[in-house]
């Protein structure tokens, strides 16, 4: 068996060589990932609208939240 490296990228659900691979079609390959990905943490904005509504919630008259039992039981 012939080993090929070569680095690729993950986009929009396909896997993409970076550099070109010597493949002959329907030939059957093993893919090995190790994967690089950049450590980027997803936060909401400091002033966006959630953190606006986090701490100023909409007060609605005669409204009462459920628990998290409650909620957990409708889920």
């Amino acid at each position: 068996m012939q080993t090929q490296n070569c680095q690729a990228i993950f986009e929009n659900g396909v896997l993409r060589p970076l550099d070109p691979l010597q493949l002959n079609e329907g030939e059957s390959v093993t893919l090995m990932i190790k994967s690089s990905s950049r450590s980027q943490t997803k936060q909401f904005p400091e002033t966006g609208l959630i953190a606006q509504l986090t701490a100023n919630p909409i007060k609605i008259e005669d409204f009462q939240p459920l628990t998290r039992e409650e909620a957990n039981e409708r889920w």
